[in-house]
């Protein structure tokens, strides 16, 4: 199966990380998961950490990435909840 074109953007989004980072204010709630798999896939730590900060949901899929694991990604997505939950206004 040929890569979906969401993907494909995401993964071209995350070649330039702080692009990514400072792009996270103006996408669409509809990209959100395909580019945080994508940043996760990718190892985008940085990208990681933002984008929980900025996550628009309610919940946060990370069961399906345990089975994925990898340290130091996990550690940026855990990094991105405690700077989230420090902070005393919550965003979306």
């Amino acid at each position: 199966n040929p890569p979906r074109l969401v993907n494909l953007a995401a993964m071209s989004l995350l070649r330039d990380e702080a692009l990514a980072i400072c792009s996270l204010e103006y996408l669409p709630m509809e990209l959100y998961p395909p580019l945080f798999m994508a940043a996760f896939s990718l190892r985008r730590s940085e990208s990681l950490m933002a984008m929980v900060q900025a996550w628009p949901f309610g919940r946060l899929p990370l069961g399906r990435l345990m089975k994925r694991p990898h340290q130091e990604t996990l550690e940026a997505v855990l990094d991105g909840l405690d700077i989230l939950l420090a902070q005393e206004v919550h965003p979306r």
